[in-house]
């Protein structure tokens, strides 16, 4: 049988973990448990990850990656829209793939408490990945900077609270109606600060003149 290599060892452990973890629950996914899911021996967990802490902190890395396609390729296909379009694409896009599969986002909740209750790394991890996606989403794909007075960092920890709320509450009662309801509010709410930031010099738009970088939503 050829050797595989470390780097694809390594994604197939993070994988079996998040499938384990997603059906049965964090606490389920012990090493033993996560070795069998991947068909691999205890001694391959090890070598590829120092500790069960670890690769759970590698599990809080990659969450985001089945979202990051779907959302560049919705930007992709509006490239040539107003800003506005783009963020209603991208948010769309990104909403729809992640009510697709539930039992990811209620993990994503359920490692961030449970990291939380050690040493807090992979709830870090996890939360600086949202917001590394969220910021790049912004300055990439909106055109959007951040100066002194307002950062896209900033902007991309509001964006991030608002929509983590509106996605435990769907997960709470899943009324897909009303949850589209409040996050239509949030982005156009986030539109109308992004506006009043652009208008007051705390941030600004690429490639749109300075007296008419944003419209008014």
């Amino acid at each position: 049988m050829p050797r595989v290599p470390a780097d694809r060892r390594r994604e197939q452990l993070v994988a079996a973990t998040i499938d384990l973890a997603i059906e049965e629950g964090l606490p389920a996914a012990s090493v033993r448990r996560i070795a069998e899911r991947a068909n691999v021996s205890l001694g391959v967990v090890h070598y590829c990850f120092s500790s069960k802490e670890a690769l759970i902190n590698a599990v809080a890395e990659s969450f985001l990656n089945p979202i990051i396609g779907p959302v560049a390729e919705a930007l992709r296909d509006v490239a040539d829209e107003p800003m506005e379009v783009k963020a209603r694409a991208a948010v769309q896009t990104f909403w729809d793939t992640t009510i697709a599969d539930p039992g990811r986002q209620l993990l994503s909740y359920e490692l961030a408490s449970w990291s939380i209750r050690g040493d807090g790394e992979a709830a870090r991890l996890l939360y600086k990945t949202y917001l590394d996606v969220i910021e790049d989403f912004l300055g990439d794909g909106l055109g959007i900077e951040g100066t002194e007075e307002m950062s896209t960092r900033t902007l991309a920890r509001m964006a991030l609270t608002l929509t983590d709320g509106a996605m435990l509450a769907w997960l709470v009662d899943r009324d897909d109606a009303a949850t589209a309801e409040v996050v239509q509010s949030y982005l156009a709410m986030l539109l109308s600060f992004i506006d009043q930031a652009v208008k007051s010099g705390k941030m600004t738009v690429r490639g749109a003149p300075p007296a008419q970088e944003h419209a008014a939503v």
